[in-house]
């Protein structure tokens, strides 16, 4: 008896965590990809050389740091050829911190990244948590894609909750190109009136 007793609540206690994760996540407002332009601080592409993870000086919250290589700078500072991310969440032996909605990073992985300011620690977020990250597929035909993934994101526009619509999968060139027309637009790209000449 008490053995059905246990599994019994180990059951309970089982589906109750699955729910929990199924109806856990995390709402943000919701930015078009135009707002994303505008208000990040800068944009890259970059692939991720290293992740690591650890708890703070207060052992209270567990940080990854991701280190990414700028392959190519679009907006911000142009001179940076590595980039440090510090986000909440992360696996430290066998306690995990799981923060849904924060982008997460894979090595070797390649992303076009919407950035805020550095924080007061030193370190950029990325902009609108996972609505800020693109990653860079590559098609059948060699073709480089970039995909948004807004799993686990609650989003709301003027107080109201709003689908997270998942948008198909765009050419990187021609992703690259519209932000760049957008930062034009804004004025925030110089053209040099008189380019050289041949």
């Amino acid at each position: 008896m008490n053995r059905f007793r246990l599994l019994l609540a180990v059951a309970f206690a089982s589906l109750a965590f699955a729910i929990t994760q199924v109806a856990f996540a995390t709402t943000v407002q919701k930015l078009s990809l135009v707002e994303l332009t505008k208000r990040s601080e800068s944009i890259v592409r970059a692939s991720v050389e290293d992740a690591v993870s650890s708890w703070d000086a207060g052992h209270k919250e567990i940080y990854t740091f991701y280190t990414l290589k700028v392959l190519q700078p679009v907006k911000g500072n142009k001179d940076a050829t590595m980039i440090t991310l510090r986000e909440l969440g992360g696996t430290v032996g066998n306690i995990a911190s799981i923060v849904p909605g924060m982008p997460s990073f894979k090595k070797g992985e390649e992303v076009v990244l919407f950035l805020t300011q550095k924080d007061a620690a030193g370190y950029p977020w990325v902009m609108g948590l996972q609505q800020g990250k693109y990653t860079v597929t590559t098609a059948a035909d060699g073709t480089k894609m970039v995909r948004n993934d807004l799993a686990d994101t609650e989003l709301v526009k003027n107080g109201q909750k709003v689908e997270a619509v998942v948008a198909p999968d765009m050419p990187l060139n021609a992703f690259i190109d519209g932000i760049k027309t957008t930062l034009g637009v804004d004025g925030k790209i110089q053209v040099d009136p008189n380019p050289p000449t041949e």
